[in-house]
């Protein structure tokens, strides 16, 4: 029995599928190349604003249309939903959408395998070993991984309905986040990505977090470590002064904290933690504390009752702060959130119109920003080859979101000149040379940069 996987929404998703994959192996089950291919096609969903909610819609149709299509050649496909969609939209999927033969929520990831066979009533033998499932997870050809830590969140924000599909905060064990990382380690992952609903409650003290980091630093053939979704409070001012402190340097220099406002208005509103004076002493601390630290953070705008003074602040902060790495994201009605009540809503052309001013404010800053690391040196991961192109990325980039540094590479060159070239998932010292939009140009500064 093989099965297909497409996974859509964040990073957390990933590590969500990675548990699926690997139950699905463990079971008995093969990868097909193609969706075609499969007996099983899975959709691994999200549903955390609006638009990541059409996407999952958009994608499950695409995915019945081909079942529809196979059906016709005689091949009976399965179409299995889960994830944040079906763990919150279950009434209306089974209403609504009846060709979906199996849908489940959130928590049963690493049961997946196991809900399939009882389901469908499979005899599938489990293998003998695991070379399939080694074989399969080492042929990604990623040299990252996110690896959750926690599930759930208690902050109750006004407009985030993440609390009401995934549950209250709970941290996984740390003997079972190791294993998970010593294992991608010995499939050729140089770096983890740390996600969570929220990464700094992981524990019952904020030691927990940073004892954890350590253990990981000591795995071997991880290279980098990357903490994602820090909320900007002052635990996270500690933690980041305790990792000071204690000298984790696999830690990249990188806060990834979103603040998503800077109005204690609008904040208050959100029921978020901060203010403007707050956001800056935190990312003017971590910089003090990590050199050459990047920083990224997001912003909602659109949020009720917001005006014009509300986006001018924010328009101050960015200008103040540099910030490096910077995403808008509208604000979206979520049904069952406090913000979904409001009385005061402001239109999508309006929110859409906003956007575009900041971006547009925010990219005159960046080209600034992006200009000011010509002529630096970053050690930087290999993660694509093409014809004529190396790409890699700098530690003060997470993967597939941040920017990326393409370099030209003259095989011809190289094969005159004997030598060995770069290889894929390996570190090498990048001079930035320019900036391309909002991707970087460099040169390798190493033996083979000679051939550059």
């Amino acid at each position: 029995m093989k099965y297909y996987l497409t996974t859509l929404g964040c990073p957390k998703n990933e590590a969500d599928s990675r548990d699926i994959e690997t139950s699905l192996l463990m079971e008995g089950f093969s990868k097909a190349k193609h969706v075609d291919d499969a007996d099983f096609h899975i959709i691994n969903t999200c549903a955390f604003i609006e638009e990541a909610k059409k996407e999952t819609i958009q994608e499950i149709f695409r995915a019945i249309s081909i079942k529809e299509k196979l059906k016709e050649k005689n091949k009976d496909q399965k179409v299995i939903v889960v994830g944040c969609f079906s763990e919150r939209y279950s009434k209306e999927i089974k209403e609504e959408i009846p060709e979906i033969d199996l849908f489940f929520g959130t928590n049963q990831y690493r049961k997946t395998g196991e809900i399939l066979k009882t389901h469908f009533h499979l005899e599938i033998q489990k293998p003998s070993d695991y070379v399939e499932l080694w074989e399969t997870l080492k042929a990604k050809k990623k040299f990252y991984a996110p690896v959750k830590i926690s599930e759930g969140c208690n902050r109750n924000c006004a407009f985030c309905a993440i609390p009401l599909f995934r549950g209250k905060f709970q941290s996984f064990e740390k003997e079972s986040i190791l294993e998970q990382v010593r294992f991608l380690a010995q499939t050729g992952i140089k770096e983890i990505c740390i996600v969570s609903q929220d990464t700094n409650s992981y524990g019952s003290h904020y030691n927990e977090l940073v004892d954890l980091l350590e253990l990981i630093q000591e795995i071997e053939g991880i290279q980098w470590i990357r903490l994602l979704y820090m909320y900007p409070d002052q635990k996270t001012m500690r933690i980041l002064k305790e990792i000071h402190k204690r000298k984790i340097y696999k830690i990249v220099p990188y806060l990834e904290s979103p603040i998503q406002h800077v109005s204690e208005k609008v904040l208050k509103k959100m029921n978020r933690y901060g203010s403007y004076e707050f956001f800056k002493d935190l990312f003017q601390m971590a910089r003090d504390l990590f050199s050459d630290l990047e920083i990224r953070t997001t912003f909602l705008i659109g949020f009720p009752e917001e005006d014009a003074h509300d986006i001018a602040l924010i328009q101050r902060f960015i200008e103040e702060t540099k910030i490096e790495h910077l995403t808008f994201f509208a604000y979206s009605p979520e049904e069952g959130t406090q913000a979904y009540e409001f009385s005061s809503k402001i239109n999508r052309k309006e929110i859409k119109n906003k956007i575009n001013e900041i971006q547009n404010f925010y990219n005159e800053i960046l080209r600034d920003i992006m200009s000011n690391h010509v002529g630096k040196i970053y050690y930087s991961l290999l993660e694509g080859i093409k014809p004529n192109e190396l790409y890699f990325r700098r530690p003060q980039s997470a993967p597939e979101i941040d920017d990326i540094v393409v370099v030209s590479f003259d095989y011809k060159q190289w094969k005159q000149e004997k030598k060995e070239p770069p290889k894929l998932g390996e570190f090498y010292p990048i001079e930035i040379t320019g900036f391309v939009s909002y991707d970087y140009t460099g040169r390798i500064l190493s033996e083979v940069g000679a051939l550059l």
